[in-house]
Formats: C-alpha cells, structure tokens, sequence
C-alpha cells in the first residue's frame, strides 16, 4: 500500500514539474520578465540660483503642486537693489552734464561762427573804408601840391604888390584849409587802422575758442564712455537681480527641497526639484537573451512593489547601447582574459495610464508580451 502511495506521489510530483516545465517553457517563448525595474521621469528637474547668495524666501514645500512660471524661491536683493539705485541716480546725473556739455558746445560753436562771420564783415567794410580814404587822402594831395604852388606865386606877386591882399589871402586860406583836412583824414586813417588791428585780434581770439570746443568734445566722450560703463553696470546688476528669483519650468509638484531658508548658496547648488507626475514611465534593465521578440509597441505589465498594483503599459523604446557601456571602469579585455557575460539593455516602458499614486523611484517588476515574429 505504501508502496502505491509513494508511486502515486512520484508520478504526481513527476506530471507536475513536466507540466511547470512546459508553462515555464512556454512562458519565456510569449513573455520576458524582469525584476531590475525603476519608475523614472524626464521631467524630474533640479533647480538652481545662477548666482551666489543667501535665500530669503522658499514658497513652496515638498509636495506642493506648481504652475510653470510660478515663483517657487527667491535670494536677497537688498544689496543688489541699492547698487542698482546708485547707478541709475548716477546715469542720471552723468546724461543731464553730458546734455549740459553738449548745449555749451553747440552754443559756444554758434556764437563763435556767427562772431567770426560778424568780425570778418566788420574787417572787409572797415578796408574798403582805408581804401577809400587813402584814395581821397591821395586826391587831396595831388590838389595841395597844386594850391601850394598857387599860394607861393599869390605871396609873391602880393608882396610885389602886384595883387590885392584879398586874392592872396583866399589862395593862403584855401591851402591851409586843405593842409589840415589831409592832416585830420591821414588821422582818421591811423584810427581806422587801429580798429581793423583790434578786429583781427578779436578774429584771431575767436579762432582760439575752438580749444575749448575740442576740450568740451573730448570731455563729452570720455564722460560717454563712462555712462556706456555704468549702463553695462546696471544691466548686470539687473540681470543678477532677475537670476536671483527661481520659478518652476514646468507644470507638476515639489519633489525635494534641498535648502532651507535664510542658507547661503553657491551658483548652481541645488535648491529644489521638481517633477510632472503625468511624465512618469518605467526603465527597465533586461538581459540580452530576454530581447528576443521584444520591440516597441509590445504590451507589457508593470507591477509596483509599494503598491502591490499591476498596470498595463507598451514598450516605447530600447536604447541602443548596453548598461555596460557607460561603466565608470570598462572590463579591459586586451590582455586576452575574456568571460563572456550576458549584457543587459535599458528598455523604456509607458504607463498606458499614469497611476496617482505611483512616484518616481519606486522599484517592481515587468513582464513583457514578445510581439515581434
């Protein structure tokens, strides 16, 4: 009898391990399984400040949702606000004395143009009065010499007594009256030269203010050149105050945050993380000889060990190189010493639809529908 109980158990024991041995078989030719499974998202984002600083305000926490755009932290800008408030008084204060400068300059341009043209009228009218005057002082000359000549023949017929006293004394009167207006005209001459002198000088004073329209052209552009400085100053200082407030690029919730408030930070440290929690997908890491059939589109079941839940996802994508490939230490097989090893690949598995409560990190495993003949 015990004899028929033990054969019973070994037969049934026998059918069963065939019957698992066929399902096993079975299963692996429809379906690739794999446990090193991780729940990821591309948009997991670690935000940083561009700029050093210390934090002043943090207005989110962990878990809170965001809106892209949303102010999510911000350093102090106390230091930076004065800065900027320096600077824009100074800009100011340096554009109204470069106006200022450039409205000297202009007028004193004018002023000099149209005294030079004024000085230089003045001038020609002033010579061609000389001329005048030197051509009526010569005429005048040229009619002396003549009355000289009279008076000298009157005063000796006249003490001759051969003419009236009236005769020679009209000649003498006409003389020495001509005499006295060449004298008072050759005057007024050396007094029209001295004026044209004393024009010139005014001429040659106005050409020397040009210096100082060159002095005030110089200090323009260096003072333009300062304010160019402080423009670029202030722009930086603009933009530091700008990089000095976070906001979440994208829609989505607060994954970590890494700081706390009133922390001093570097460039580029992190302060807060962020994530879409509709962005999530399952990276899968799958040998080699589980590939076989495996394709994007094939369905696939994914079981969240938190949860202990399925869900149904697809295949989206298999990257095109090996785990192994981006090892920190590459196996070195140059010496000949070679283990062949099964290489695993990274596959990239879609929520058919993202479950709420699945996070990013979270562990499981997958099992994969073969689709491809």
């Amino acid at each position: 009898m015990k004899k028929k109980i033990a054969l019973f158990v070994f037969i049934a024991v026998v059918a069963i391990s065939v019957y698992a041995l066929i399902d096993y078989i079975i299963f692996n030719k429809n379906y690739a399984s794999s446990n090193a499974v991780f729940v990821k998202s591309d948009s997991l984002t670690f935000l940083s400040f561009k700029i050093p600083g210390k934090i002043e305000k943090i207005y989110k926490n962990e878990g809170d949702t965001v809106k892209k755009g949303e102010l999510l932290a911000k350093l102090e800008t106390k230091e930076l606000e004065i800065q900027k408030k320096e600077l824009q008084n100074g800009i100011e204060s340096l554009s109204d004395k470069i106006k200022s400068m450039e409205i000297q300059k202009d007028k004193l341009s004018t002023d000099i143009k149209d005294n030079q043209q004024l000085i230089n009228a003045q001038i020609n009218k002033l010579q061609k009065l000389i001329e005048a005057k030197a051509f009526g002082i010569d005429a005048k000359r040229y009619k002396l010499q003549k009355l000289q000549k009279d008076y000298q023949r009157f005063k000796k017929l006249y003490l001759q007594g051969k003419i009236s006293r009236e005769k020679y004394e009209n000649v003498k009167t006409a003389y020495l009256a001509l005499r006295d207006e060449i004298k008072a005209d050759e005057k007024s001459m050396d007094s029209m030269f001295d004026d044209k002198k004393a024009l010139e000088i005014k001429l040659n004073m106005a050409k020397n203010a040009q210096k100082e329209i060159k002095r005030l052209e110089f200090a323009i552009t260096s003072a333009q050149k300062s304010l160019n400085a402080m423009k670029e100053k202030l722009n930086l200082v603009n933009q530091k105050i700008k990089d000095s407030f976070l906001y979440s690029p994208i829609d989505g919730k607060v994954a970590k945050k890494l700081v706390n408030e009133d922390e001093v930070v570097d460039a580029g440290m992190r302060v807060l993380s962020v994530v879409n929690p509709k962005d999530l997908y399952v990276l899968d890491l799958i040998e080699e000889t589980k590939l076989k059939g495996i394709a994007p589109g094939c369905e696939a079941k994914i079981h969240i060990d938190a949860l202990d839940k399925d869900f149904d996802g697809v295949v989206s994508k298999i990257l095109p190189a090996s785990a192994a490939t981006f090892a920190l230490v590459p196996r070195d097989i140059s010496s000949g010493e070679f283990t062949k090893l099964a290489q695993r690949f990274y596959l990239r598995i879609k929520f058919k639809k993202v479950p709420p409560n699945v996070l990013v990190g979270m562990s499981g495993e997958v099992v994969i529908k073969r689709c491809k003949k």
